[in-house]
């Protein structure tokens, strides 16, 4: 099998030099480093590859995506048919991304009673599981970096295992090292409190429920964000997102269960972190989301009407295009800032204006234009950008 992987080992080493320098590269120069034909690597350049090479011209670059991977995940995205050994730590994001999945199925069931109480719990798990994931992925896949120790020496379970540390010492170390923003820990920190917290809820309580799922949702953001910036996991088969509580009965909220004390001070507390956050700027993480859904009659000309079953009978649900627009949050000048603000080597200049003029062809994936006076006919257009459009810019420039 080493010899199969050998030119995907050269491919490697070679786009490893290019990764860490600016200059560019012909593809014959590539088939002459790995051994490959010129039609195999143009092939490869389209498809592999496609996610980190830049084609300028005749020549290309290397993305520094590319830095995510090592010689091993390389083999790995290269090629299916090699079986080709996984590391600890990536069995571990495995774990946590089934862990997480499995907390929106149970959360999204239309008649569960301890909903709020299982979804917690599994989220942490797929927290923690990531947490020692990236930790591992950080020191060369080392357990022993997720060991629990005293005084040097490894402390074992009862079963004579190691212990592992604890989430909370996991979110401290990565905080610590600057890997982990406080607006993350301090979510991940309210869900903790919501899972010990669990056998102290109130019974029928709308408001907590409420709560407990606007944490839930930026938890969700957050973990996959991470997920993706860390290891690179791709969930496009994967639908996340927690069922707004407004599309449940009330019947069906129902999964608390003691006093009225326990439940304000978990209410207070979980208020006072969320306010702590509320002049947060940065558009990929937050300590809570607020998801509204609101069922409105309307005429408007520029409603987006859609039907959720083939009965021609159905009632219609409209959505305003003030309700779409609300994903489009920036103006040119208010996304100039947010860039500005997040990476140490940002400049509006021609590379900038090439990157917006790339992503406005895209169009409303990136970018919506819009009248600012919708009734008026003559209103002069504005364009309006999609919080996504930031993650693009994440590729071409260097985060603070």
């Amino acid at each position: 099998m080493a010899g199969k992987l050998d030119k995907v080992d050269k491919a490697f080493a070679f786009f490893k030099i290019y990764s860490n320098n600016a200059t560019s590269f012909k593809l014959d120069e590539l088939a002459k480093n790995t051994g490959w034909g010129l039609s195999t690597v143009q092939t490869y350049s389209t498809k592999r590859w496609s996610t980190f090479l830049k084609k300028s011209k005749s020549s290309f670059s290397v993305d520094k995506s590319f830095n995510k991977f090592n010689k091993n995940t390389f083999r790995q995205h290269h090629s299916q048919k090699y079986s080709v050994k996984k590391f600890f730590y990536q069995l571990l994001v495995d774990k946590a991304v089934t862990a997480c999945v499995s907390a929106i199925e149970i959360y999204n069931k239309p008649d569960f009673k301890f909903r709020e109480e299982s979804f917690s719990i599994l989220m942490i798990n797929a927290w923690e599981l990531l947490l020692k994931a990236k930790l591992l992925a950080d020191n060369d896949d080392d357990k022993e970096a997720i060991y629990f120790k005293n005084k040097g020496s490894i402390v074992t379970t009862a079963s004579g295992n190691p212990k592992t540390i604890s989430i909370s010492k996991a979110i401290n170390l990565l905080e610590s090292a600057g890997i982990l923003k406080k607006v993350v820990s301090d979510n991940v920190r309210l869900l903790i409190e919501i899972r010990d917290e669990s056998v102290h809820f109130i019974h029928n309580d709308m408001s907590l429920a409420v709560k407990v799922q606007s944490i839930g949702m930026a938890s969700l953001k957050n973990f996959m964000t991470l997920t993706m910036d860390w290891f690179g996991f791709d969930f496009k088969k994967y639908n996340f997102y927690l069922m707004p509580v407004s599309f449940f009965h009330l019947s069906d909220v129902e999964s608390f269960s003691i006093d009225n004390n326990s439940k304000d001070n978990l209410v207070k507390h979980l208020n006072k972190v969320e306010k702590s956050h509320e002049n947060d700027d940065d558009p990929q993480f937050s300590v809570s989301l607020k998801l509204e859904t609101k069922l409105v009659k309307t005429t408007s000309d520029e409603a987006v009407q859609f039907r959720a079953t083939d009965d021609p009978n159905a009632p219609e649900i409209k959505i305003s295009e003030e309700d779409v627009l609300k994903n489009y949050p920036y103006t040119y000048q208010s996304l100039c800032d947010v860039l500005r603000k997040r990476y140490g080597n940002y400049k509006q200049n021609k590379q900038f204006n090439q990157l917006m003029r790339d992503l406005k062809i895209k169009g409303d994936e990136f970018c919506k234009e819009r009248r600012l006076e919708p009734d008026n006919p003559k209103s002069i257009y504005k364009i309006f950008y999609h919080s996504r459009i930031v993650e693009e810019f994440d590729k071409h420039y260097q985060r603070k």
